[in-house]
Order: C-alpha cells, then sequence, then structure tokens
C-alpha cells in the first residue's frame, strides 16, 4: 500500500445503481439515491489536455489516478469502467479498466485512466 501522506488528494468515486428500463433490460442508475459513494485518498496528475474547436468549444483532459485497494474507511475498493471520479469541482469518466499494480508479494494500488470534457 501507498503510504496516505503521499496521497493527497481526496477524491470521490461514485458507482452507478442498476434498474430495469422499459425494455427488461439492466441498465446503469445516475439517479439521485441510486448510486454508491467511496471517499479515496489518491494521486491525480494531468497527462494530456486539447480542446475541441469543430462546431464546438470544448477542453478535453486526460488524467491518472493513482489510489490504494481501499477507500478512506478501509474498505476494499472496487472501481471498473462505468465508475465516476469526482474532485475540486471536476467530473471524470474511468476510460477502460483499471491498471492493478502488484510488488512481488501482493497487489499494491491501482493506476486509473480518467477522462474530463467540459464544453
Amino acid at each position: 500500500m501507498i503510504p496516505e501522506d503521499v496521497l493527497p488528494h481526496l477524491v470521490d468515486v461514485e458507482h452507478p445503481g442498476r434498474t430495469t428500463d422499459r425494455y427488461e433490460n439492466e441498465v446503469d442508475d445516475w439517479s439521485a439515491g441510486a448510486t454508491t459513494h467511496a471517499e479515496v485518498a489518491a494521486w491525480l496528475q494531468q497527462n494530456t489536455g486539447a480542446e475541441d474547436t469543430d462546431q464546438r468549444s470544448a477542453q478535453i483532459g486526460e488524467w491518472l489516478m493513482i489510489c490504494n485497494p481501499v477507500d478512506t474507511a478501509g474498505n476494499a475498493l472496487t472501481v471498473h469502467g462505468s465508475a465516476r471520479v469526482h474532485w475540486q469541482g471536476l467530473d471524470f469518466e474511468v476510460i477502460g479498466p483499471p491498471g492493478p499494480a502488484y510488488t512481488p508479494a501482493e497487489f499494491h494500488h491501482y493506476e486509473i485512466r480518467l477522462k474530463t470534457v467540459e464544453g
């Protein structure tokens, strides 16, 4: 595990609930009260940034989040592609599966790619 004093960013990892749509398919439910949240100590850094000016003005950023496999309450942390991460007014989507990082002896931490789009 990474010592928490080198993980200075406190982020909110949000997972959707599940519901059934009108076609009887199970889908993600992002409505208030349906989601679950976990407070996580992490390191966040922006890797790339771009502007999309074709038919709109959008700021796009790709970030890396590094965190321990537990939340601040000590519960096991599960992160998957449908999760969202919130930090200092920014809302991120998880890009692909989180990358688990191992020591020779055990699972050590997650490396999670994030994307934010504004505009």
